[in-house]
C-alpha cells in the first residue's frame, strides 16, 4: 500500500533534514509522527519515527546526566502536565489540592526551587502534574523551560487579585516566547509550525477567586485580557473549581483509554493503555507487543464498534473506553 505522504509531512521532513541540534531534530520527528497518515502503508515508517524519537530522547537524557544533577522530571502516568506561573500565583497550593504531593507553601516568593511532581487521579488512570519554580524576569533556571518543552501540556496559573493579573499573564507569556515556548489552546498547534518552537497546549487558570466574591475583578479581567487559551476560574486554597479540573487535564492531553482482551477471557479493566487520539488498531497492537503488529490476524472491538465484538480493519480508529481483542 502506498504511503501517500501529505504536504505537511513532507514539510516537517524537510525541516528535520535541516535541523542542526538534537532538540530541533526531536521536535521535527514528533511533528512528522503527528501528521503522518495513519494506515497500513505507513506502519513501518511510523515505527521508524518512533524508534528515532526514543533514541534521541535517550541521547539527550544521557547528555544531561553527564553534565551533572538533572532536574528533568521523568514522565509517569497517562501524561505529564506542567504548572507554570509567576511568583505567588498559587501553583504549590494547586498541586497540594489535587494530588498527594506535599509541596512547601508560603506567602513569600520562590518557595518552589525545584520541580515537584504529583499524581492526579482521573477515573482509572493517573495524570502527572509537576509544580515548577516561578517564571519571572528576575531569575529562572533553564531546567524550568526544558521541562515545559518536553511536557504534554501546561496549566498557566495567574493570581486574579495580584494587583495586575493582565500584566502578570503577558509578562509570563513573553518570557516563555523568549525561550521559544508558545502556549496554545487545545488543538491549537499550527499546521506549519516554525522550526525550533515548542508549541505546548495549555489552559489558563485564574486563581484566588475566593478573594473576589462579587466577581467584579474577574469581569474586568475577562474584558481586557487578550488570550486564546481556555480560562478556568479557581481557588486552589478553598478548592473551588476543582471538580472538573481532572477532566480538563485529561482533555488537554488528547489521549484515550484502551483496554486489552485476550481471546476467550474477560477484558483487563484495571490497567488501560493510554494513547493519542487517532490511534488505530494496528498502532494499539504494536503497543501491546512489538510483534503483534506484524502477526495480527484479527481484531475485535467492544465500545465504539457498531456491535460488541465486531471484527474491524487494521486502520480502525479507536475511541476512549474501547476494549480490543487481538488474535495472532
Amino acid at each position: 500500500m502506498p504511503a501517500n505522504l501529505t504536504p505537511e509531512y513532507m514539510a516537517a521532513e524537510k525541516e528535520y533534514k535541516a535541523a542542526k541540534t538534537p532538540e530541533e531534530k526531536l521536535l521535527c520527528l514528533q511533528r512528522m509522527l503527528s501528521v503522518i497518515p495513519k494506515h497500513k502503508g505507513t506502519d513501518h515508517l511510523q515505527g521508524d519515527l518512533k524508534r528515532k524519537i526514543a533514541q534521541l530522547k535517550e541521547r539527550l537524557e544521557q547528555r544531561t546526566k553527564k553534565k551533572g544533577p538533572s532536574y528533568r522530571v521523568k514522565p509517569e502516568g497517562a501524561g505529564q502536565i506542567m504548572l507554570i506561573g509567576p511568583p505567588n500565583s498559587g501553583k504549590s497550593s494547586l498541586l497540594a489540592a489535587v494530588t498527594n504531593a506535599e509541596p512547601e507553601i508560603a506567602e513569600y516568593a520562590f518557595t518552589t526551587r525545584e520541580p515537584i511532581p504529583g499524581m492526579v487521579p482521573f477515573k482509572d488512570i493517573q495524570i502527572q502534574l509537576v509544580d515548577l519554580p516561578p517564571v519571572c524576569p528576575e531569575y529562572c533556571e533553564s531546567f524550568v523551560f526544558d521541562n515545559i518543552k518536553a511536557s504534554d501540556g501546561a496549566l498557566l496559573i495567574i493570581d486574579l487579585v495580584s494587583g495586575d493579573p493582565v500584566h502578570d499573564l503577558n509578562q509570563t507569556l513573553e518570557l516563555l516566547k523568549e525561550k521559544k515556548i508558545y502556549l496554545v489552546p487545545p488543538q491549537g498547534k499550527p499546521e506549519n509550525p516554525e522550526l525550533g518552537i515548542a508549541y505546548i497546549q495549555a489552559l489558563l487558570l485564574l486563581n484566588k477567586c475566593d478573594q473576589d466574591p462579587d466577581g467584579e475583578l474577574l469581569e474586568l479581567v475577562r474584558e481586557i485580557i487578550e488570550t486564546d487559551l481556555p480560562i478556568r476560574v479557581i481557588s486552589a486554597q478553598k478548592r473551588i473549581g476543582m471538580e472538573t479540573l481532572a477532566q480538563d487535564m485529561f482533555d488537554l492531553l488528547r489521549v484515550i483509554r484502551v483496554y486489552s482482551k485476550q481471546p476467550g477471557k474477560a477484558p483487563d479493566l484495571d490497567a488501560p493503555f493510554t494513547t493519542a487520539i487517532g490511534t488505530t488498531v494496528i498502532d494499539f497492537a504494536g503497543m501491546v507487543h512489538k510483534d503483534f503488529a506484524d502477526q495480527l490476524k484479527e481484531a475485535r472491538v467492544w465500545g465504539s464498534a457498531r456491535f460488541d465484538g465486531q471484527v474491524v480493519q487494521r486502520d480502525y480508529v479507536l475511541q476512549d473506553g474501547d476494549i480490543v481483542e487481538l488474535s495472532i
